[in-house]
C-alpha cells in the first residue's frame, strides 16, 4: 500500500526525483462543497526512472512501474512539488480542468506543458471526455473502482481503500500516455495544443478578481446604466464570496445580479423584493445598496446586441456543421474538437458581415484547426469544394473538388 506522505523533506526529494525523470504525472483530491476555492486535500504524483526513454517500444513503457507517492495537503508547503511540476517538460494528467484551477488560485502557477489523456482519448476515437477507469479499462484491460471518487478527503487517516484509489489515479497514467501517444502519431500534437488551452481556460476562470468579476454571460445589449450595476454588483459579489469562501452563486447567481441592476432598488427593502435574491444576498441589502449607488454609467462601454443573423448567414452555419461533422466522422473525432455551432455561426456571420478576409481572425482559422476544418470551410464559402450527396459512403455525404 502506497503510503501517505506528510514532512518537508519529503516534498524536497520527490522534486528533486521528478526532475530526472522523462515523465511524470500527478491528480489532485479535493473538497468543494459549498466552497469558492476548493480545499486541496491530497496530491498524488507518478514518475518514470530516469533510465527511460520514451523514443522506446510503446510496450516498454507500458511494462515499466512508475513511482508513485501520495502527499499529504493539509500537511505540508507543497509549493516545491507544484513548481517542480510545472518547470517539467512533458506532465500528463487525465481531465485536470480543475486541478489546473486550483493550483492556479492556490500557487499562482500555471501548466501550459500539460498533455491530458482524456484529450487525447478524443484525438484517437475512443470517446468525448471519457472517465479514467473506462480508459485504463479499454488499453490496459484493468478495472478501476470508483468507490472512493466523492470520499472524504480531508478525512485523517486516509482508509487502506482511499489511499488505494488515490494511488490508482496516477499510477496507470505513463502507460496509457504511451498507448495514445502511439495511436495519435502526429496529431498529438492536436491533443498538446488542445491540453494548453483547457490549461490556459483553467487558469483565467482562477484568475477572476472583484475589477474583472463583471463579465458575466449576460451583458450583451444592457443599457450604461444597468452595464454600471452590473459591474459594481459583480465586485461586492466576489468579495464577499471570497469573505466568506462560498460559491458564487450563493452569494448571488448571475440572473439575480443583472435583475438588480436592472431594477437599481435604492433601499434595502426594494433589493429584498427582487425574487431571484438569495436569502444569503438578502442580509446584505444595505450594502447593495451601497455598491449600486457607485456605479457609474460614464464608465462603461456598452456591449452592443447583435441582431439576427442574414438568412444566408444562417443556411451557411448549417452547411458548415454539415461539413465539420463529416470531417470529423472521416478523421475519427468528436465533432466538438473541431468546431461547435457556436464557432460555425460565428464564421457565417463575419463573413456575411465583413467579408472572407474576416474568417482569419477567429479560432477555427487557428493552430491546427485551420488545416483540417477552417480550409475546407472557407473552400465550399468560395466554391472550389462541393458538399455532394454520396450514396457509396455511410455517412452519405462527400465534399469534392469543383
Amino acid at each position: 500500500m502506497t503510503a501517505l506522505l506528510a514532512e518537508p523533506p519529503d516534498v524536497a526529494a520527490i522534486a528533486a526525483a521528478i526532475a530526472k525523470s522523462p515523465l511524470v504525472t500527478f491528480d489532485l483530491e479535493f473538497l468543494t462543497q459549498d466552497r469558492l476555492v476548493p480545499t486541496l486535500c491530497l496530491v498524488q504524483v507518478s514518475w518514470l526512472p530516469p533510465e527511460v526513454r520514451l523514443d522506446v517500444p510503446t510496450q516498454v513503457i507500458v511494462a515499466t512501474p512508475p513511482a508513485v507517492v501520495l502527499v499529504d495537503a493539509l500537511a505540508v508547503d507543497l509549493r516545491p512539488l507544484i513548481e517542480a511540476l510545472a518547470a517539467h517538460p512533458l506532465v500528463v494528467v487525465h481531465a485536470a480542468r480543475q486541478d489546473l484551477g486550483i493550483l492556479a488560485a492556490q500557487f499562482g502557477i500555471a501548466m501550459p506543458r500539460i498533455i491530458d489523456t482524456q484529450v487525447m482519448a478524443a484525438f484517437a476515437g475512443i470517446g468525448d471526455q471519457v472517465g479514467l477507469a473506462n480508459l485504463a479499462n479499454d488499453l490496459l484491460g484493468l478495472t478501476l473502482g470508483k468507490e472512493q471518487q466523492w470520499t472524504d478527503w480531508a478525512r485523517r487517516p486516509l482508509s487502506d481503500a482511499q489511499l488505494a484509489y488515490a494511488d490508482a489515479d496516477v499510477r496507470h497514467l505513463p502507460a496509457i500516455y504511451a498507448l495514445l501517444a502511439q495511436r495519435l502519431g502526429e496529431r498529438i500534437e492536436w491533443a498538446r495544443a488542445e491540453s494548453s488551452q483547457v490549461a490556459a481556460d483553467a487558469v483565467a476562470a482562477a484568475s477572476v478578481t472583484p475589477e474583472t468579476a463583471w463579465r458575466t454571460s449576460r451583458l450583451r445589449g444592457l443599457d450604461a446604466a444597468t452595464l454600471a450595476a452590473v459591474k459594481v454588483l459583480a465586485a461586492w459579489r466576489q468579495r464577499i464570496a471570497i469573505e466568506h469562501d462560498r460559491p458564487l452563486p450563493q452569494v448571488m447567481n448571475d440572473k439575480a445580479l443583472v435583475d438588480v441592476a436592472r431594477q437599481r432598488p435604492g433601499s434595502p427593502e426594494g433589493v429584498r423584493a427582487v425574487k431571484t435574491v438569495s436569502p444569503f444576498a438578502r442580509k446584505y441589502a444595505d450594502a447593495i445598496v451601497l455598491a449600486l449607488a457607485t456605479a457609474r454609467p460614464n464608465e462603461v462601454a456598452v456591449i452592443r446586441s447583435h441582431g439576427a443573423p442574414s438568412a444566408r448567414a444562417q443556411r451557411w452555419s448549417e452547411m458548415l456543421i454539415a461539413i465539420t461533422q463529416l470531417i470529423a466522422e472521416q478523421i475519427g473525432v468528436a465533432p466538438r474538437l473541431l468546431a461547435t455551432r457556436a464557432d460555425t455561426e460565428e464564421l457565417a456571420r463575419a463573413i456575411d458581415e465583413r467579408g472572407i478576409a474576416a474568417a482569419d481572425e477567429l479560432p477555427a482559422m487557428q493552430t491546427w484547426r485551420r488545416d483540417v476544418i477552417g480550409k475546407r470551410w472557407i473552400g465550399w464559402l468560395t466554391g472550389d469544394l462541393a458538399l455532394v450527396g454520396d450514396l457509396d459512403v455511410p455517412s452519405g455525404l462527400a465534399l469534392r473538388a469543383r
